[in-house]
């Protein structure tokens, strides 16, 4: 039975090669959460936007010939139509 890919060395090369390029997207953006006990006080926190982290690692696996694409499928239940990206490597 074939577990992987016999050409799993290339992706996984380039993968490689990629993850050392990224970086931690800046967290330019900020955000309150109410406590829900009146003895303790709003907590807030800085993050990063799904935006800006799709970017970097858009442009690093680009460099790398390694292709994200983001396609959609409906779910029945929810009705609503969940992302499911998913790397291809030219």
């Amino acid at each position: 039975m074939q577990r992987c890919s016999e050409t799993i060395g290339a992706i996984a090369s380039a993968l490689a090669r990629a993850q050392i390029e990224l970086a931690n997207p800046e967290k330019s953006l900020t955000a309150a959460i109410q406590s829900p006990f009146p003895r303790e006080g709003d907590r807030g926190f800085r993050y990063a936007s799904l935006a800006n982290g799709l970017d970097l690692v858009r442009k690093s696996l680009g460099r790398h010939e390694i292709a994200m694409v983001q396609r959609t499928s409906i779910d029945e239940a929810a009705k609503r139509h969940p992302p499911r990206p998913s790397c291809l490597f030219a």
